[in-house]
């Protein structure tokens, strides 16, 4: 197994007097090998983002382990884990243009100016977002800002990439087309199969 969640469980404790600590994962189990894609399925409240931000390292499991290539990785910090997250909010910095928000992360590693060219302009590209990079955010589409998050994400070439309800903010025939272009991306750059 490539990603592996052991018997994970995050208990939040009680906020405030009288408060009850929540039991937001019990005792989940999972299995993901290389390439897979994996929906997480469930009711508001079952534990789904939870457990994502757990696999990224913004939450830590109070019992259980989740392992990555073979390594317990409970206790890294994100920017440790190789893996890249895009949320339903997109997250996209309002002051940036498109090039600037795709290199961010880059620029946070300090990789040279050249690299960082590259790099962005290939994923921008294999978002369909060539030639968009001057463009600021309020200049785009609700799926052109998809893109955008998910460009930021891919360009870190990340061993993992989680996605929490990338697509809700859409309506249903950008749902539908989006879940198409990110099966077409993934399968295009071999996100979520890096060796």
């Amino acid at each position: 197994m490539y990603l592996k969640l052991e018997n994970i469980t995050k208990i939040f404790p009680p906020h405030g007097d009288g408060g009850v600590e929540v039991v937001a994962v019990n005792n989940a189990n999972l299995e993901i090998e290389k390439g897979e894609l994996v929906t997480l399925l469930g009711p508001s409240g079952c534990g789904k983002t939870t457990t994502l931000r757990m696999i990224a390292g913004f939450e830590f499991p109070t019992t259980g382990n989740i392992i990555l290539d073979d390594k317990e990785i409970n206790s890294l910090p994100p920017h440790k884990r190789e893996m890249s997250m895009v949320f339903q909010s997109y997250a996209i910095f309002p002051h940036l243009n498109v090039y600037e928000n795709v290199a961010y992360g880059l620029n946070v590693q300090r990789l040279s100016k050249t690299i960082i060219k590259e790099r962005v302009n290939k994923v921008l590209d294999l978002v369909h977002l060539e030639g968009y990079g001057d463009r600021a955010p309020t200049q785009l589409s609700g799926g052109q800002q998809q893109r955008v998050a998910l460009a930021r994400a891919l360009v870190m070439e990340p061993k993992v990439l989680l996605m929490d309800e990338p697509l809700s903010n859409l309506d249903a025939k950008l749902r539908e087309e989006m879940r198409s272009e990110i099966r077409r991306i993934q399968q295009k750059s071999g996100a979520f199969n890096k060796n």
